[in-house]
């Protein structure tokens, strides 16, 4: 694995220093063309305004790399959008998290004073759209306090700290195929990614500033509940969905009020965002070469008809189960004998 070590900066020059760091050709000071050694694809680094800079990737890679992100003394926060073809990873202070991709693709916010590292897949299209924030510019649209307030709810909701991980909202999600469309070589390509990115940060702001307006409408109590139905049916995925009826009630309050709280605070559905859950879990499942046969692992999984868990697994992941599935093997001998 070939490991790359940088500091993020709104300015340029560590987008040079990563061209140097993979022998890759820079173009117009903007763009990295991937080289064939590594795969296929290129980089793109813009300044949009003193204060913010965008970093949008595009590329399949053959062999598999480590871009470790160093601490740097700039005070910025670092939004990744992701719009891969499968989950992605990011390791921060030694835990790894899963980036979510899918049918809810997922962001992330970090400090730029807190180190991490991304390893993208092999052989899968990786898109990424990385927005480099001064904390003073996003402040001065913000109370002081909001993002700070922001990121500690849904710290305390998600279990993570230092950095968390959301849904991308509807509108977001289109804007980021928009630019997923654009080719790079594109005339208008700079000046469309700087408004996308401009359009992201506005949207972000919109959905922080509306959750401290639920925060102030809902008791802690009441979300703290809220959030621990989540860490229930997160734990039980290998039953069926527990029906909201059952939720609200653990919860302690209406379906209506329940999935009003759930949709603002984690923006999805219970059941969707447990359908998805269920549905990475199969796919580890299909892939741990631990079963004999598919049936096993819908059994596994409490689904009772194959075409039904073939129909919901293709939903999100666009592709067969049996097209995932490893077959569980023997080793007799030195020798490997699938069962």
């Amino acid at each position: 694995m070939k490991k790359i070590a940088l500091s993020y900066n709104l300015t340029p020059e560590w987008h040079q220093a990563l061209a140097q760091e993979i022998s890759a050709e820079l173009i117009d000071g903007k763009i990295i063309v991937i080289p064939e050694a590594l795969g296929e694809g290129h980089s793109y680094f813009t300044q949009i305004t003193p204060g913010i800079s965008a970093l949008f990737i595009d590329f399949v890679l053959t062999k598999p790399i480590e871009v470790n992100r160093l601490k740097s003394e700039n005070d910025l926060y670092i939004f990744h959008f992701d719009l891969s073809d499968s989950p992605n990873s990011i390791e921060i202070d030694a835990v790894e998290y899963q980036i979510d991709s899918f049918e809810n693709p997922s962001f992330t916010i970090s400090n730029n004073k807190i180190e991490s590292a991304f390893r993208p897949l092999i052989n899968k299209r990786t898109v990424v759209l990385q927005l480099l924030v001064d904390k003073k510019v996003l402040n001065e649209y913000l109370r002081a306090d909001t993002i700070e307030e922001y990121t500690k709810r849904k710290n305390e909701a998600m279990g993570n700290s230092h950095h968390f991980f959301d849904t991308i909202d509807s509108n977001s999600n289109l804007l980021l195929k928009s630019i997923k469309d654009k080719s790079i070589s594109d005339l208008s390509f700079d000046s469309f990614l700087k408004g996308i990115s401009l359009k992201l940060l506005g949207n972000f702001i919109i959905r922080c500033e509306n959750s401290s307006a639920v925060q102030s409408e809902a008791t802690r109590i009441e979300l703290e509940a809220v959030a621990k139905t989540k860490n229930y049916f997160l734990d039980n995925l290998t039953n069926s969905f527990p029906t909201v009826s059952f939720l609200s009630k653990m919860a302690g309050m209406s379906p209506s009020k329940y999935k009003i709280l759930f949709k603002k605070q984690f923006n999805n559905s219970p059941k969707n965002l447990f359908l998805k859950k269920k549905m990475i879990l199969a796919n580890d499942l299909l892939k741990s070469g631990n079963y004999n046969t598919l049936t096993e692992i819908v059994y596994e999984l409490n689904y009772t008809r194959l075409n039904h868990f073939r129909s919901k697994y293709y939903t999100f992941h666009h592709r067969k189960p049996s097209e995932d599935f490893v077959r569980k093997t023997y080793q007799t001998n030195n020798r490997r004998y699938a069962s």
